[in-house]
């Protein structure tokens, strides 16, 4: 990668021009990474410079007879979005620089008195931006082949950095200039759109044919949304695709029913071409990349509330779910009753009115998944000895359980399995007890004294009883149960080490790895979640 960065001067000063000059001719002589390319007296005289030079940074003073620096600036903006600028006004003045920082200039200094460490500064930091988009551009280019110059891609690394507040609006607003050109984010819409039965999906088709269909579903988006008036399509996960469309409609409901148009076009331009079933979620009426990652967490959160329908749904603003908490305590305590009273002797059919009750009430999929998941963990503990529980648990995947019927399927097969393999145990009331305090306390510091406490039984006593019932003492039990844990969310999505030991009460990083290994045979980043199984 390169060292030096390009630089040109606009000022209709010539001392001012002169003095900036030497300071170049210094720099160079220090072999500082910065080259002068040419001067300008004027705006104008700047636009045509940087056409012919197309330089990585202007400095520019902003008070010029005829076309001023801030002028300039902006018609630079668009046809050069990448470069660079640092003011050098002798106004102090906040009303410049307001306008200064809302076309992204990188720095605005006082050249009254014009400090040499001062633009140096300003330089080291706009020669860090040109070289980390460059490093940036590289990486991405690097990529495979069959991926380069692949601008869905080039959108996917800008949009991610956006939602996560890594990139600036007005950054992503030059830089989508290049990969987007026809989307001017005035007042649009987003859609999310996934597919219904990914787990089908992966089956049926190579990772070839996958790609080519997804690639496929990007043009079919393009193509639809781009024809409301200008639109910004990327693949946000394997099973999810994003898309920003401008919105010509007037009012909340204008908006919401050409939401449901061009997402309903989407649909069936789907299914007819690519025989691909779908389901999107809308968000409302945004205006400017400033809104972007609040306008895609609202269709994500839209297209979440489709668990509840069937394939192909579309969810606008008014077709969202209202639910309530009522309806979670409701459902969260009959299970939990069914919990409490379920043995090996128990009858499969207990688990229908369960599922009637998850058709009957809303909670929202993010609630309600990682609970029922929770609580088939807990009826493996309460039916099976320590260290005879199932080793082939099916891993509920949740970016693939996308609708109800899947959820219900996948609860019934597993009690099923579980209770056709129960043995029968009959642990003490008391020891019940114990184990379940462990269970929903394993993110937490944890002792014997403090469950003893709970449970309203002599230390002693329980530690006896850890012995007797389990055949394992309470602190190894503990420590096996948080590396389990720790297994079932590695199954789910990456972690690093420091995360999954927090999240399973362990605050120390290293005792972590060291427990992992201990129980597990091998550390963290060589194990395989899917795979190996305690």
């Amino acid at each position: 990668m390169r060292e030096v960065i390009t630089c040109l001067i606009v000022d209709d000063e010539p001392p001012m021009v002169q003095r900036l000059q030497r300071m170049f001719e210094r720099w160079a002589e220090q072999r500082l990474p910065y080259k002068l390319v040419g001067s300008a007296y004027s705006g104008s005289e700047g636009l045509e410079q940087a056409e012919r030079l197309k330089p990585d940074l202007i400095l520019t003073d902003v008070v010029m007879p005829g076309k001023n620096g801030l002028e300039m600036i902006r018609e630079l903006r668009e046809s050069h979005p990448r470069i660079e600028f640092i003011i050098l006004s002798a106004y102090a003045d906040f009303a410049y620089a307001k306008q200064a920082i809302a076309m992204g200039v990188f720095e605005y200094l006082v050249k009254v008195p014009l400090r040499e460490q001062e633009v140096l500064a300003a330089l080291a930091k706009a020669r860090d931006n040109v070289l980390g988009w460059e490093e940036k551009d590289l990486r991405l280019h690097s990529l495979s082949g069959a991926v380069k110059g692949d601008s869905h891609r080039m959108r996917k690394q800008m949009l991610d950095e956006l939602i996560r507040g890594e990139m600036s609006a007005t950054t992503m607003k030059r830089r989508s200039l290049e990969y987007a050109p026809s989307f001017q984010p005035g007042q649009y819409a987003s859609f999310v759109v996934r597919l219904d039965d990914y787990a089908a999906f992966c089956a049926e088709y190579s990772p070839a044919d996958r790609n080519s269909l997804k690639y496929g579903m990007l043009n079919i988006m393009e193509e639809v949304l781009q024809a409301a008036g200008g639109c910004f399509v990327c693949e946000m996960s394997p099973n999810t695709l994003v898309g920003f469309a401008m919105i010509q409609a007037a009012g909340e409901q204008g908006v919401d029913r050409q939401g449901l148009e061009l997402a309903e076009e989407l649909l069936t331009h789907m299914k007819s071409y690519l025989r691909l079933s779908v389901s999107i979620g809308v968000s409302r009426r945004h205006r400017g990349w400033e809104q972007a990652a609040e306008a895609y967490r609202e269709a994500l959160a839209a297209l979440a509330d489709s668990f509840y329908f069937s394939f192909g749904m579309v969810v606008t603003p008014n077709r969202r779910l209202v639910y309530n908490e009522a309806d979670a305590r409701v459902m969260f305590e009959r299970f939990e009753h069914v919990l409490d009273r379920v043995s090996s002797a128990s009858d499969k059919d207990e688990l229908a009115p369960l599922l009637k009750l998850l058709h009957t009430y809303r909670i929202p999929s993010y609630k309600l998944l990682p609970y029922l998941e929770r609580w088939l963990v807990r009826l493996q503990r309460k039916l099976f000895r320590v260290g005879n529980e199932l080793d082939d648990t099916k891993p509920l995947q949740q970016d693939v359980c996308t609708h109800l019927h899947q959820l219900t399927e996948w609860l019934r097969l597993e009690w099923e399995r579980i209770l056709s393999k129960a043995e029968p145990v009959s642990l003490r009331p008391d020891m019940a007890k114990a184990i379940l305090y462990v269970e929903e306390h394993l993110h937490e510091s944890l002792s014997l004294s403090h469950l003893a406490d709970h449970i309203h039984l002599n230390l002693s006593y329980v530690s006896e009883l850890f012995k007797k019932e389990l055949g394992i003492n309470f602190t190894d039990y503990v420590a096996k149960r948080r590396i389990e844990r720790a297994i079932e969310l590695m199954r789910k999505q990456a972690y690093t080490n420091q995360e999954l030991a927090e999240a399973v009460g362990i605050q120390n990083e290293k005792y972590f790895c060291t427990l992992f290994k201990k129980i597990t045979g091998t550390s963290p980043q060589k194990y395989e979640p899917n795979g190996r199984r305690i």
